[in-house]
């Protein structure tokens, strides 16, 4: 048979698998979807704790440091100090996992308890479950559901804990406050206009707390940024700020002795006052095709800080300057190898680690030159672990990288997940590793016995 028309039979077959319904087109970050059969979700996960595991260590209603928050302690995407050592090398020992909703929200850990967000059929549903089983405590469902082509069904929005409660932002914007012991509603306010624009994503955004105040940033034609009093709910302020809304969740930066709350509209990152939401200065940041932020900015020193995006956007160091008309930037420098696109970068001793489009890259951060390249993970999560790099691929596949500006080294990888799509963060508390992707949620201990 020639080689024409084994394509075009190929091609047929291709198709008709398609058009049958039998595969899921799944985007995972690149250009290049992947297949896989439908059926493998949820349904197939069963519930299951390792009995044989060694004594939990986390115990009463306090863990060694929490992880209360999207991507850890101060939105950094580092672990806190975990009480024991840790075993990198050997494949770690699963304690429980458990099936959970459809969606990209990241786990977070408070009490002895983790909590995360995720899609139920019709229903958005935040789950409360033991650290020490995996067991459901309560949850909380909300009639709501966000769908879309490339993402695919439920909330990309991650919950944050603050002083016994719990707050999260819906993917059509509904921000709530519940009761982090029982999940009793405490109040819940509608954050967006009602002639609101969604993004094609939805609501992605992380509501942040910020002393005694939830702030979200969904953009909009009027207040793209609000703020409301952790107690009552009730609004402290609307920014005057306007514009389309981002992937990006807001944070706070500490530039030249100041507190700067950071977010973006489309087209631009702001710096403003997160006690009046006041915009204090603008930074142009142009990106091709969707022209919204993902990656979180990070602070490099006390006036620099890094701004970083994928579609070949790249990199750039801004360096943050007082002046008597309020406030000037200037480019520090400018790099195309770190062009972050779902994954925020990590510092760590003056150094950055962070995926440019799929491949992990080391550069120096107060040059911006590229230390080393190392190997293509997808486009999933880091986090940093003393000196050591967690690495959760978008393939469910966990990897331990040296945090080291010397040389690429991995030092272990370990399949952890399903092989299914996997854009959730990662959370690690005393040694346990929660991982999760869009049909079951796992522990890990990670301790050295």
């Amino acid at each position: 048979m020639e080689l024409p028309t084994l394509l075009i039979n190929a091609a047929t077959v291709c198709s008709s698998v398609l058009l049958s319904g039998c595969v899921n087109i799944e985007w995972r970050g690149g250009m290049t979807p992947s297949l896989n059969w439908k059926g493998n979700g949820n349904e197939s996960v069963l519930s299951t704790h390792n009995a044989e595991a060694k004594d939990f260590r986390l115990k009463g209603k306090s863990t060694t440091a929490d992880w209360p928050d999207f991507r850890g302690p101060d939105r950094l995407g580092i672990a806190p100090e975990q009480g024991g050592d840790i075993d990198w090398q050997t494949e770690p020992v699963t304690l429980w996992r458990q099936p959970t909703g459809r969606g990209h929200a990241s786990v977070i850990i408070a009490g002895n308890r983790c909590y995360t967000l995720g899609q139920q059929g019709e229903f958005e549903e935040l789950t409360c479950a033991s650290m020490q089983n995996g067991s459901t405590i309560w949850n909380y469902q909300r009639k709501e559901r966000w769908n879309d082509s490339m993402g695919g069904p439920g909330p990309r929005s991650t919950p944050v804990y603050f002083k016994g409660m719990i707050f999260y932002l819906s993917a059509r914007g509904m921000l709530t406050c519940l009761e982090a012991d029982s999940g009793k509603k405490l109040w819940e306010q509608a954050t967006l206009d009602p002639d609101y624009d969604y993004p094609h994503w939805g609501i992605a955004c992380s509501p942040l707390v910020f002393e005694n105040m939830i702030i979200v940033s969904p953009g909009g034609d009027s207040g793209a940024v609000k703020s409301y009093d952790v107690e009552t709910g009730k609004l402290v302020w609307t920014a005057e700020l306007k514009g389309a809304g981002t992937y990006l969740s807001p944070s706070i930066l500490s530039l030249l002795g100041k507190k700067f709350l950071t977010v973006a509209v489309e087209g631009k990152l702001c710096g403003l006052d997160p006690v009046s939401g006041k915009t204090l200065w603008e930074y142009p940041w142009k990106i091709f095709m969707n022209n919204a932020q993902i990656a979180q900015p990070l602070e490099l020193s006390d006036d620099v800080f890094l701004l970083s995006a994928g579609y070949g956007k790249g990199a750039e160091a801004i360096r943050l300057k007082k002046n008597p008309n309020g406030y000037a930037k200037e480019k520090v420098w400018k790099s195309k190898n770190l062009k972050t696109k779902f994954s925020s970068p990590i510092l760590r001793d003056g150094f950055l680690y962070g995926f440019s489009e799929n491949s992990l890259n080391c550069l120096d951060a107060t040059t911006g030159q590229l230390r080393w390249r190392g190997k293509k993970y997808g486009y999933g999560r880091i986090l940093l672990a003393k000196d050591k790099l967690l690495i959760l691929g978008n393939t469910g596949t966990l990897s331990i990288v040296e945090a080291s500006p010397d040389a690429f080294e991995e030092i272990a990888s370990h399949q952890v997940l399903s092989k299914e799509r996997c854009w959730n963060g990662p959370a690690l508390v005393g040694g346990y590793l929660v991982v999760r992707n869009g049909s079951e949620i796992a522990c890990y201990d990670l301790a050295k016995h």
